[in-house]
């Protein structure tokens, strides 16, 4: 009977285990043998099930297909399909308005034709005018055009469309205060001569004529229903129709697409330029890093180093001599209205330690003429070398000494020295200013970094000139000419003398050096401008930066080494091959 009783029990126990374990297998073993289970699942379920699995499948495959990886990854491997990089954005491709930024300077290149090239030296290469003669005063210019430009859309590129840039270019400047390629030309009288001929007369001489008609020109078939209030917010500047080598047929924030016109002189070996556009060089490295990118540029910055990595790419570097770093002292600020005080935080600036730190390739300077010019005098410039014991000196004649404790200079009453400074905010920008503050912080001195949008940099600052200190980066033209810069009657915007700088004798010897049209005389004069400007410091000159154009090894380019802006890297792309 117990023995029965055993049988009884056991079973029962047995029967529990198998229940238990019958309840688990359902969960976790369902997962376990997946495959087969998914199989009889999708088998019972058919049709609806195979439909559902084919859709899935195909909404993937489109995604992909359509996709920028794809989409790049096909374009590197055609011959005939050019992909560039760049950091930036477009602000506007209308070349009526002047504009500092590279990536609007790249695409206008692309799209338009100037009127006159000048080349490195500062002398004038034909454009679409092709013949000139100046009067012997200086004073009168006559140009012959070519007849044989067309435009985009088929239309032929008249001396209409000459007059019409000019004309409007002017007008938005005087009437609207837009800074346009016309604004250094309101006192100018142009005037058509024939159909292939135009004058302008000039109301005093000035050597710098030449550059000043350097501009694209723009279709007046095309803009001039546009009234002028609404010409820099026309689909233009997104959609531009120029009679240079490549048109845009489709554009983005982020990527711009262009195609060989089929009205341009000679046919173009590259049919379709793809110019995509990142927000950092973070991202840029990325796409290259990917294989998307057939090139790219960009001044040599610690984030391009990874460039050193690819043996298939070459790597062409130039100094550019147009372009000039600068701290701006805003003199109009009664902290800054001292030249003393403006030589110390120069004396105070290791110039050549702030290129090793923060790895930024370029040149340094000492002056607003780049040495390379013919106008440039080495006896004349006040060369701010890095001395803390001048900068000391000065300060303690200010009333400011160095405290031992504190490692800052202070007034009798304990306030510190310090300058607030404002910069565009960008990753090349952060880390110059970060690295301007830590170096002035071991000399003894408070820099309050202010970093900000474009909007409020433009619009806020620079408008306004409400700022200390300001870091900016200023194109110059190819001849020495410092007119806009320096001179006192352009302290206001949209002028670029931000620091509110005005001397008499600056002015003078400005104003002479325009209307001189013999080099050693206007040598004389800019060697005096030099030594002015420089002891009244109203500005670091920190360096002309490098700028470094990535190639594939297998992509034919024209010589870039005697470029004095990039963009004219484009300026034979017709030769270019892939």
């Amino acid at each position: 009977m117990q023995e029965a009783f055993a049988r009884f029990k056991a079973t029962k126990e047995n029967n529990r285990d198998t229940v238990s374990k019958e309840d688990r297998f359902s969960i976790r073993d369902w997962f376990w043998f997946y495959p087969a289970n998914i199989f009889e699942f999708f088998k019972k379920a058919a049709p609806l099930s195979f439909i559902l699995l084919f859709g899935i499948f195909g909404v993937f495959i489109s995604i992909f297909l359509r996709s920028d990886t794809l989409a790049n990854f096909m374009s590197s491997q055609k011959s005939d399909i050019f992909v560039e990089g760049s950091v930036g954005a477009i602000s506007s491709l209308n070349p009526i308005f002047t504009t500092q930024n590279p990536v609007d300077s790249d695409l206008q290149a692309l799209v338009f034709e100037k009127f006159i090239s000048i080349s490195n030296k500062g002398e004038p290469i034909e454009g679409i005018a092709i013949e000139w003669f100046v009067s012997s005063d200086g004073k009168t210019y006559d140009f012959t055009i070519s007849n044989n430009h067309t435009w985009q859309d088929g239309e032929p590129l008249t001396m209409e469309d000459i007059l019409y840039t000019f004309e409007t270019a002017k007008q938005l400047s005087s009437k609207y205060n837009y800074d346009t390629i016309g604004s250094s030309m309101l006192d100018v009288e142009i005037k058509k001569i024939s159909d292939d001929k135009i004058r302008f007369v000039l109301s005093e001489t000035n050597s710098t004529f030449f550059e000043a008609v350097s501009v694209y020109i723009v279709p007046k078939h095309r803009l001039e229903d546009v009234s002028l209030q609404e010409l820099a917010f026309d689909s233009f500047s997104k959609y531009p129709l120029g009679s240079g080598p490549y048109e845009v047929y489709r554009s983005e924030p982020n990527v711009v697409y262009l195609q060989a016109s089929d009205y341009f002189w000679i046919t173009l070996k590259i049919e379709t330029f793809i110019y995509r556009l990142y927000s950092d060089y973070d991202s840029l490295e990325a796409a290259f890093r990917n294989g998307t990118l057939d090139a790219m540029g960009g001044v040599n910055t610690p984030k391009m180093l990874y460039i050193e990595e690819y043996s298939r790419f070459v790597a062409h570097t130039i100094t550019l001599d147009s372009r000039l770093r600068m701290i701006f002292f805003n003199t109009r600020k009664e902290k800054l209205e001292s030249a003393e005080v403006r030589r110390a935080l120069n004396y105070l600036m290791n110039k050549e330690e702030l290129l090793d730190e923060t790895n930024i390739g370029g040149e340094l300077s000492y002056g607003p003429i780049a040495e390379s010019s013919w106008a440039y005098s080495s006896e004349e410039v006040e060369r701010y070398e890095y001395n803390p014991q001048k900068a000391e000196e000065i300060l303690k004649n200010l009333g400011y000494t160095f405290n031992q404790n504190t490692r800052y200079y202070e007034t009798e009453d304990k306030k510190v020295l310090s300058f607030s400074l404002s910069y565009y905010d960008n990753d090349y920008n952060n880390i110059l200013a970060n690295t301007i503050k830590e170096l002035y912080q071991e000399e003894g001195l408070v820099l309050n970094l202010d970093p900000l949008s474009y909007t409020q940099l433009t619009q806020e600052i620079v408008a306004t000139r409400d700022f200390e200190l300001l870091m900016y980066e200023v194109e110059t033209t190819i001849d020495p000419d410092q007119y806009n810069l320096w001179h006192s009657l352009k302290s206001n915007y949209p002028d670029l003398n931000l620091s509110g700088y005005s001397y008499e004798r600056v002015d003078i010897l400005l104003e002479d050096a325009r209307r001189k049209t013999d080099q050693d005389e206007r040598k004389g004069d800019y060697e005096l401008f030099q030594r002015y400007l420089t002891q009244d410091s109203p500005a670091i000159f920190l360096y002309h930066p490098n700028y470094t154009y990535v190639v594939r090894e297998d992509v034919k380019i024209s010589d870039i080494s005697e470029i004095a802006y990039p963009y004219q890297r484009f300026q034979d792309i017709s030769y270019w091959s892939k």
